[in-house]
C-alpha cells in the first residue's frame, strides 16, 4: 500500500523495529535510517557491509548499525533506500515496509507500506516526514548532518542535484546546528584504502573503451569495487563507464554516467534494470548512477552494457 509522507507516524509508531539498510550501504541509507530512529525509534542495521563513507557517517554521529540482524525479533522491518530484493541479500522478510526515492518496484507488493518518491536521495523524503511530524525545528545537530551527507553524497555533491534538492539543503541547515563544511569533511575523512587504490589502478589498465562520435564508453572486470573503479574510468574521460565483477557465478555491475551523457539521454538505471531482467537479475539506481546482478558471464554482460548505452546516447 503506498502511503504519503504525511501517514508515517500511522505505520512506524509504537511497534518493535529495525530500519534495514542494502548491502554495502551508503550515507544515504544510514544517513536516513538514523534520522526515522531519532523520529520514531527503533534500530539500525545493515545487510552486509557499510561502505567507508558510510562507515565515517556512523562513527561522527555515534552510532553502531547492526550488521546481519535477526529480523525475526522485530514486528516490523523497514528497507531504507532500497526497493530491490538482490541489495538484501537472502533476508526473508514477512512484515515489512519500504522508504526509498528510486522507482524500483521489485519488493513493493507484499510490503505493508511504502513511500516513494523520484527525488535525488532518501534523505530528501525522510526531511518530508520529519516536517510533517511538526518536528523540523528540533532535529540536533546529528540528525542535520546525516540527512545532510545522504543528500550531498547521493547527488555526486550536487552534480546531479535538482533545485529542490537544493531547496532541502537549505531549510536543514537553517533548522539543525551543523554547518556545510563539517559534513564535508565528514564525507572527506574517507580515503581510499591500498586495496582500494590497487583495484582502482587495474580497473583502468583493464578497461576496453569504446566510442561513437564523441562518446566514450569505457568498460572492465576487477574483483572488487565496482562503484570506486566505474567512477574513476569516468574522472578518467569516459561519458558512461562499467566496472563487473563476479562473485560465486553472480555477476555484479556497477555503472556511471557524466552529467553530459545524462542530459543526452542515457538514463542508467533504466538501462540496466532491463538488461538484468533479461537474463533473470536485478538492477536499478539513478540516472547517473546504477547497479545490477545477474548470473551471466561478466565479459559478454558488459559489451551488452555498452552497445545498449551507446545506442541511447545520441550521436
Amino acid at each position: 500500500m503506498r502511503i504519503p509522507e504525511t501517514d508515517a507516524i500511522k505505520h512506524l509508531c509504537g511497534r518493535r523495529k529495525i530500519y534495514l539498510c542494502h548491502r554495502n550501504a551508503d550515507p544515504d541509507a544510514i544517513g536516513s535510517a538514523f534520522a526515522l530512529s531519532w523520529l520514531f525509534g527503533g534500530d539500525i542495521g545493515a545487510v552486509g557491509d557499510l561502505s567507508r563513507a558510510a562507515i565515517q557517517l556512523a562513527d561522527s554521529i555515534g552510532i553502531a548499525p547492526i550488521i546481519d540482524p535477526d529480523l525475526n525479533s522485530y514486528d516490523l522491518v523497514v528497507l531504507v533506500d532500497t526497493s530491490v530484493s538482490s541489495q538484501i541479500g537472502g533476508a526473508i522478510l514477512q512484515r515489512y515496509g519500504v522508504i526509498d526515492h528510486h522507482l524500483d518496484t521489485d519488493l513493493l507488493e507484499n510490503a505493508e507500506f511504502y513511500i516513494q518518491r523520484e527525488v535525488d536521495s532518501t534523505a530528501q523524503i525522510v526531511w518530508s516526514i520529519i516536517k510533517s511530524s511538526g518536528r523540523a525545528f528540533e532535529i540536533p545537530r546529528e540528525v542535520a548532518l546525516a540527512l545532510l551527507a545522504g543528500m550531498i553524497s547521493d547527488t555526486g555533491r550536487f552534480r546531479h542535484a535538482s533545485a529542490e534538492t537544493f531547496r532541502d539543503v537549505y531549510e536543514i541547515l537553517e533548522a539543525g546546528d551543523v554547518d556545510y563544511g563539517e559534513v564535508m569533511e565528514v564525507l572527506s575523512r574517507a580515503p581510499l584504502d591500498f586495496s582500494q587504490r590497487v583495484a582502482v589502478l587495474k580497473a583502468a589498465t583493464r578497461a576496453r573503451i569504446t566510442w561513437k562520435g564523441e562518446w566514450i564508453i569505457a568498460c572492465t572486470e576487477v574483483s572488487a569495487f565496482e562503484g570506486s573503479s566505474a567512477m574513476a574510468l569516468l574522472d578518467l574521460g569516459a561519458d558512461v563507464a562499467f566496472a563487473a565483477s563476479s562473485h560465486g557465478g553472480v555477476c555484479r555491475v556497477s555503472g556511471r554516467a557524466s552529467f553530459r551523457a545524462a542530459q543526452a539521454g542515457i538514463d542508467l538505471a533504466d538501462l540496466m534494470k532491463s538488461i538484468a531482467r533479461m537474463h533473470g537479475g536485478s538492477g536499478g539506481g539513478h540516472r547517473g548512477a546504477a547497479a545490477m546482478e545477474v548470473c551471466y558471464p561478466p565479459g559478454r554482460l558488459l559489451a551488452e552494457l555498452a552497445e545498449a548505452a551507446l545506442d541511447r546516447l545520441k550521436a
